[in-house]
């Protein structure tokens, strides 16, 4: 017992050994046997003690150990049932591709960035691969799931099951989210019986797809089970390609090891210690980042704790500071010279923490588009960004840009933290700026002139807003705001439709040069009770429709009006509406 728990210690660490002395004290009676359990079937690292207790899965991990001692207890399911015929009671139907036109077809199915690599071709190379379609799956819509998870209803609508062709015949079950879940590649647990009963045994059958090691159904977020039936951590997937720490990639579930006297691999690039430069494993990865680095002269490394700091000095000059985490996955990033960078930089980095580019001027599409990470970012210079800037960043609670100029679509999309937000000489916005940020409190935009569509879209918190330049909005702008109080937009020419769409709370809206307002303007608003339009002249159809409160208006030059103006508004069918000037109305038009 002594001995098993040592080697477990040094292998996992100490907390996992004393969770394995609590957990299997009868295990530990037959020296050596649960530390080589453990070892065939979890790679060491220090880091899964800790990975369970995060997840709560101490007892999926301890059913599972055991379950590898009680395998004559295993139940088998005898069905003759073919794959298809399976698939049909569980309400799907099921296909095989054997050519790269075949699988091209189920891509249809996959929304914007939710597609799977195994369009990118060259998947059948390695393995066999089917698709199963709901028979309903034209009924599932995409908008009806704002908060996706792995297994709901949509995500299982379309999944793609693929086999590796080596003789472990391992296992990828992949959902319809691809990676805006966590490990959309292990879609009920890698296991066909999860989806109905006897489908494992009727591939083997039908097929001849015997999986060497099969998935009982346990599983840890962000580990992959190799064709060698261990589970590893890793860091990061891209293209069916596993970049885990200590060195290891994982492609297509087979194990590559590097020497760490010769490499680091980081995130997914791999660092060449001896002939000092850094490439990406994948040669179909899109990233700007090698750009920035020029012609490496010195790698120097240096360790601090448990974090790696290595300082690449190149031959003009221009030195970059990275600093690693213990899974070697970078979190800071230092360069006090580029100017400008390209498109996905970084796209797919999901760790930056810390970024400080200070005399960065440009940057092109995708910038940092999947990283969630980052709260500190130092751009001083930054003059103008491409779309998707910090896309799926939900960290940052305050930004200052005060170079800006002009940002792309989707800046900050899915940001849930930002609080405070300064970009004194932004003048340009394109469409989804801040998409759904709640908790946002204060904004500073006096020179912004033109916004795009779905403009701040579902903010709840801000109160005020004053946008002293703006005069052209798009689609959407403040849609769903629940609190806003005060808008001023003096000078506000044109809004497009749904302008303040089902506002709850406005009392104070200064409009003074807007000339056009189009569709749905303001309506469902909820509170206010005068509006004051004077150079207003030309209104789109359901103009303040469904307005419970308003009781004055002022539309003095009006000429032209769509249909349903007003359109079921209490207050006038009850007779309390005090005033209305339009004296200039000329034509109602649809």
């Amino acid at each position: 017992m002594d001995q098993d728990l040592k080697l477990i210690k040094k292998k996992y660490g100490e907390n996992m050994a004393k969770l394995c002395r609590e957990f299997f004290p009868t295990i530990l009676e037959e020296d050596g046997l649960l530390s080589k359990l453990l070892i065939n079937h979890f790679e060491p690292n220090h880091s899964l003690y800790q990975d369970l207790i995060k997840q709560g899965n101490e007892i999926g991990f301890k059913n599972y150990i055991y379950s590898l001692v009680n395998v004559e207890n295993k139940i088998e399911v005898n069905s003759q049932k073919s794959p298809k015929e399976l698939l049909s009671e569980a309400g799907y139907n099921l296909y095989e591709c054997k050519t790269e036109d075949e699988i091209q077809q189920f891509k249809k199915y996959y929304a914007r960035g939710e597609q799977l690599c195994t369009f990118n071709g060259g998947r059948l190379n390695r393995c066999r691969v089917f698709f199963a379609i709901k028979k309903d799956v034209d009924e599932i819509k995409r908008i009806d799931y704002p908060n996706p998870q792995r297994q709901d209803k949509y995500g299982t609508s379309v999944i793609s099951i693929q086999f590796t062709k080596d003789p472990s015949h391992t296992l990828s079950i992949k959902n319809r989210y691809n990676h805006t879940v966590n490990n959309p590649d292990s879609t009920f647990s890698n296991n066909l019986d999860n989806i109905i009963e006897g489908l494992t045994e009727s591939f083997e059958r039908e097929y001849g797809l015997i999986q060497q090691h099969k998935n009982n159904g346990f599983e840890i977020k962000g580990y992959v089970i190799s064709n060698d039936g261990k589970f590893y951590k890793y860091n990061k997937e891209i293209h069916n390609v596993y970049y885990c720490p200590n060195n290891i990639i994982i492609d297509n579930y087979e194990v590559k090891r590097y020497e760490k006297e010769k490499y680091i691999i980081m995130d997914y690039f791999i660092i060449d210690l001896v002939n000092r430069k850094i490439s990406l494993y994948d040669k179909e990865i899109s990233d700007t980042f090698l750009d920035t680095i020029g012609d490496i002269e010195k790698l120097v490394i240096e360790r601090k704790g448990k974090e790696k700091i290595i300082t690449i000095k190149t031959k003009n000059g221009e030195d970059t500071k990275l600093v690693l985490n213990e899974n070697n996955e970078m979190i800071k990033l230092f360069n006090l010279n580029v100017e400008k960078i390209g498109d996905k930089f970084l796209y797919n980095n999901g760790s930056i923490q810390e970024l400080n580019l200070p005399n960065l001027k440009e940057v092109g599409y995708s910038f940092l588009r999947w990283n969630r990470a980052l709260t500190k970012l130092n751009l001083p210079n930054l003059e103008e960004v491409g779309n998707d800037f910090l896309y799926c960043n939900r960290s940052i609670n305050e930004l200052n840009l005060p170079s800006i100029q002009k940002i792309g679509d989707d800046f900050l999309h899915w940001n849930r933290s930002l609080k405070r937000l300064n970009l004194p000489n932004l003048k340009e916005v394109g469409d989804d700026f801040l998409y759904e940020n709640l908790p946002l409190l204060e904004v500073n935009l006096p020179n912004l002139q033109k916004v795009g569509h779905e403009f701040l879209d579902c903010n709840i918190s801000l109160k005020k807003l004053n946008l002293p330049s703006l005069k052209e909005v798009g689609v959407g702008f403040l849609h769903d705001n629940i609190i806003l109080q005060e808008l001023s937009l003096p000078n506000l020419q044109k809004v497009r439709s749904y302008f303040l769409y089902n506002n709850q709370t406005l009392q104070s809206l200064n409009l003074p040069n807007l000339q056009i307002a189009s569709s749905y303007f303001l309506d469902r608003n909820q509170s206010l009770q005068y509006l004051d339009l004077p150079n207003l002249k030309k209104i789109g159809s359901y103009f303040l429709s469904h307005n419970v409160s308003l009781k004055r208006v002022n539309l003095p030059n009006v000429s032209i009006v769509g249909k349903e103006f007003l359109y079921s508004h209490p207050v006038i069918n009850v007779g309390n509406f005090k005033d209305i000037n339009m004296g200039k109305v000329k034509q109602k038009s649809i």
